[in-house]
């Protein structure tokens, strides 16, 4: 009896609340399909879930607010629900864009390359990077000015590692309980243009730096939207404890 209640009540949430889960639904999509490299159709299906959101917090944003955390106003409820939508949001970071990514830390600003372990196995790896430095001299030579132009190269072995689902699951946690990005998130929503392959000469073999860009971008969109969704979490957080101590004062 009780299973068939908790049924009815899940059926009747998503019949009376359907909108936000229909976009973790497309956002999921979005994230299997970068999972198979199809990043084209993940961009198109990120932004039609993109698109919905904003769409429903313009018109039902109070429709948005029971569907994440139900019409109950029980606590125990929220906490759950803070968890699966936390889940849910590591589960599209991990698969949308940190599945064959690899970061490393052997640089001023860690870098992280989106597509490092696609073919690969997850094991750690040794990326050698040249890096070119040109230099402008000038100087005198009897009173006519002289200038030079050095360019210097060098060469610098980056270790890279995967990055795990559980790592992508605390950075989540965190990045949602302190309602900005954890530094690793931070990291990853920055492309480090100064990397890319046609400003290295001679850097990794078949990294895609417009890959890398794209997907850094995408990265931060779905941020802002996990950003904005545990802002709401946190205003309905305050809202249920002021209810619960006004009534039992």
């Amino acid at each position: 009896m009780t299973n068939r209640y908790a049924d009815r009540r899940l059926l009747r949430h998503l019949g009376d609340f359907p909108y936000i889960w229909l976009f973790f639904l497309i956002l999921g999509g979005a994230a299997v399909l970068s999972s198979l490299g199809h990043w084209g159709a993940a961009k198109a299906a990120g932004l039609a879930a993109a698109l919905l959101l904003v769409a429903l917090l313009l018109t039902k944003p109070m429709n948005a607010v029971y569907g994440l955390m139900g019409a109950t106003g029980s606590i125990r409820l929220f906490f759950a629900m803070f968890l699966l939508i936390s889940l849910v949001f590591a589960g599209v970071y991990q698969l949308g864009f940190f599945r064959d990514a690899g970061i490393s830390y052997d640089v001023n600003q860690p870098h992280i390359d989106y597509g490092l372990y696609a073919g690969r196995t997850r094991e750690p790896v040794t990326v050698r990077e040249s890096v070119r430095d040109t230099v402008v001299y000038e100087r005198l030579e009897d009173g006519v000015p002289v200038r030079e132009t050095v360019v210097r190269e060098t060469s610098e072995a980056l270790h890279y590692q995967p990055v795990s689902f559980w790592y992508t699951w605390r950075n989540t946690l965190l990045t949602a309980l302190m309602q900005e990005p954890a530094d690793f998130f931070a990291t990853a929503s920055t492309h480090n243009a100064a990397m890319d392959p046609d400003r290295a000469p001679g850097a990794a073999a078949g990294r895609d730096a417009s890959l890398d860009r794209q997907k850094a971008d995408a990265f931060q969109y779905v941020l802002i939207f996990q950003i904005l969704i545990s802002w709401i979490f946190f205003g309905v957080f305050i809202s249920l404890l002021y209810s619960k101590f006004r009534h039992e004062l």
